[in-house]
């Protein structure tokens, strides 16, 4: 009896595991059938019988990209998934602030808005190149042949010194200089002939070195004795005449050079938001009337933290009138036309120095 009761247990396990099997094989002919992949309310009811069933698409290359929300019958792929989430991660990343506290906007936008359409400030006109003349060694002063407001050219004559006894021991170096090519010709010829030997024919070459060593000690000091211009100019001070005896480094003259003229003028240091190198700017001159155009070529490295100010040169464009250093006027600084020019500001560039570590 007992039994028999085993062999219906067993049987009645057996018919249910092949019903569900039937179940199963006839969900996935069904599928197969209509051609499309399980579902997931499909995977939901195998599940129910202990069994699942994931099918993963092998070919990522395929489009099926649809939107999961849209149909939830429709599944995606894995590969769709990961591209879905990167998507979703980079989409976070772009949310996000970048955690060294700085953005990546465009240093060329301008990140202040124009509050004061012009400036006018004062402005004086200075040399492009300006140089202190100073006395080269002690001495007697023979020549000075510029005067204020004359002009030279490079290379041309600017102070004479009084040299006449360097000029006489220069002649003598020259005397002895032609003693020893003598001596050196005649000894060459000897030693030729076995008369001397090689000590006494390095001792008369030696003597003929040092004499053109000599020589050349005295065209240097000779050089001395006149200061020659560096470039064209003129000159705006004299301070020493003829026949004074000067000690070194005394200021004999100041000179200017005749390159066009630039613009210093002082700015408020808040105008570094809109100019910078390049800037177009305009001066009025006291002296002529007249408007000259210039562009902004440096700005100085410190502001005055009293005055809030800071110095900026410019170079004037062409002009025909005999402007001279000294002259001033009133720059005009446009807002909008700096904007116009395509002239980034100052600060709103990107820092000319690396970041510290």
């Amino acid at each position: 009896m007992a039994n028999r009761n085993i062999v219906e247990s067993w049987g009645f396990h057996v018919a249910v595991r092949l019903i569900a099997l039937l179940v199963m094989v006839g969900s996935v002919i069904v599928i197969i059938s209509h051609g499309s992949e399980p579902t997931q309310e499909d995977l939901l009811n195998t599940s129910s019988l202990d069994h699942r069933q994931i099918q993963i698409d092998q070919n990522p290359e395929e489009d099926l990209a649809q939107d999961f929300s849209d149909s939830p019958s429709v599944r995606l792929t894995l590969s769709e998934m990961q591209a879905r989430q990167k998507e979703i991660s980079q989409k976070d990343a772009n949310g996000l602030e970048p955690a060294n506290g700085k953005d990546d906007k465009d240093p060329s936008v301008n990140e202040w808005p124009i509050e004061e359409k012009t400036l006018d400030v004062d402005g004086v006109l200075v040399p492009a190149k300006e140089t202190v003349i100073s006395s080269s060694h002690d001495g007697k002063i023979s020549d000075i042949p510029l005067q204020n407001g004359d002009l030279f050219r490079k290379n041309d004559i600017l102070v004479r010194y009084a040299c006449d006894d360097l000029a006489a021991e220069a002649e003598m170096a020259g005397v002895e200089k032609n003693l020893t090519d003598t001596k050196v010709k005649t000894g060459n010829q000897l030693f030729k002939l076995d008369i001397i030997s090689d000590v006494d024919r390095l001792n008369i070459e030696s003597e003929d070195k040092a004499a053109d060593a000599k020589i050349k000690l005295y065209e240097a000091r000779l050089e001395d004795c006149t200061i020659r211009a560096g470039f064209d100019g003129r000159v705006t001070k004299r301070l020493a005449n003829e026949g004074e005896y000067t000690r070194t480094d005394r200021v004999l003259l100041e000179v200017a050079s005749n390159d066009p003229l630039h613009i210093e003028f002082l700015m408020p240091s808040k105008w570094l938001r809109w100019v910078n190198v390049g800037a177009p700017i305009t001066i009025s001159l006291n002296e002529t009337g007249r408007t000259y155009s210039a562009k902004v070529t440096r700005i100085y490295g410190e502001v005055d933290p009293v005055s809030r100010s800071i110095q900026v040169r410019a170079v004037l464009d062409s002009y025909h009138d005999p402007l001279l250093s000294g002259m001033s006027g009133k720059v005009e600084l446009d807002a909008g036309a700096i904007k116009d020019a395509g002239v980034i500001g100052y600060l709103s560039q990107q820092a000319p120095y690396k970041e510290s570590r």
